[in-house]
């Protein structure tokens, strides 16, 4: 038998990859070559550690490291969302998964990333955590709530061992998710709420980040609505108004932040300070 080639994603090649992840995921509506496109090609930070493993003409795997500038214990790093993880149901059990995941996380020491990301479900978080040696930091806080949930923004990003590094360029990329536009609709003297689309019918998702070194434009003004939140925030640094937790039928399935530091394997996020929300991975 031959062995299944693997190699970096292409940008001429993103059509078999979008292909694979719809069968891999057909209910969730989002894997376009476009969306693709805007998610490896497009981001401020740098293309993505994205790789493929190919069998002749069909990519049977795939997995990605998106870039994303973070604040790590209180210095700037250049780290990568780990998403898109997925092998086809016949060639399931070769070792395909740790065999993507290794090789990003070999790229990782090429491009400079000093650690890696992701939001994992129940079915990947063993494998990354027995196999690879990632941290499951915790499980994220998940909830409806009419207004968006109040962080002292200043302590919260002093506290946090792990937070974005968002700016302008990078934040108006996000928002232009091609499947899934993303709005400013208010603002603090110290953060940002947006919004966008979620899972559940007409209930929007919210995710409050630090304004600081942001210049927004002009805000909508208009009336909120309730919305879900996917979020951590580290102890003591939030309250919320009344809100109503997330069923776990109602959640989309990743759930657990898991977290890498490339350069020292033995590192550790302290589950109480982590700054993070929706707008940090790809629940919607």
């Amino acid at each position: 038998m031959v062995e299944p080639l693997l190699e970096p994603t292409s940008r001429e090649r993103l059509s078999p990859v979008a292909a694979l992840m719809r069968r891999a995921f057909p209910k969730a509506g989002k894997y376009s070559e476009a969306y693709l496109d805007w998610l490896y090609f497009q981001n401020p930070a740098g293309p993505a550690l994205a790789f493929d493993v190919r069998e002749g003409d069909r990519i049977i795997s795939h997995g990605a490291g998106v870039p994303q500038r973070l604040m790590l214990h209180g210095r700037p790093v250049l780290g990568a969302l780990m998403l898109n993880t997925a092998t086809d149901a016949d060639r399931q059990g070769r070792g395909l998964f740790s065999r993507i995941v290794n090789a990003v996380i070999e790229e990782t020491g090429r491009r400079g990333v000093a650690a890696l990301t992701g939001v994992a479900n129940q079915n990947s978080v063993g494998p990354y955590v027995n196999r690879l040696a990632f941290q499951e930091v915790r499980g994220l806080d998940a909830f409806v709530a009419l207004e968006p949930e109040r962080v002292d923004m200043a302590r919260a990003m002093a506290d946090a061992d792990l937070r974005r590094d968002w700016d302008d360029a990078t934040l108006a990329w996000r928002l232009a998710n091609p499947e899934s536009p993303a709005r400013l609709v208010a603002a603090t003297h110290d953060s940002l709420v947006v919004e966008a689309a979620s899972t559940a019918p007409v209930i929007r998702a919210r995710g409050v980040i630090p304004r600081a070194g942001l210049e927004p434009p002009p805000l909508p003004r208009g009336r909120l609505w309730p919305a879900v939140s996917l979020t951590l925030a580290p102890a003591g640094t939030s309250r919320r108004g009344l809100a109503v937790d997330l069923p776990d039928r109602l959640r989309p399935s990743p759930l657990r932040l898991i977290y890498l530091n490339t350069a020292d394997p033995a590192d550790r996020l302290d589950p109480d300070r982590i700054l993070f929300s929706f707008l940090d991975f790809d629940a919607f």
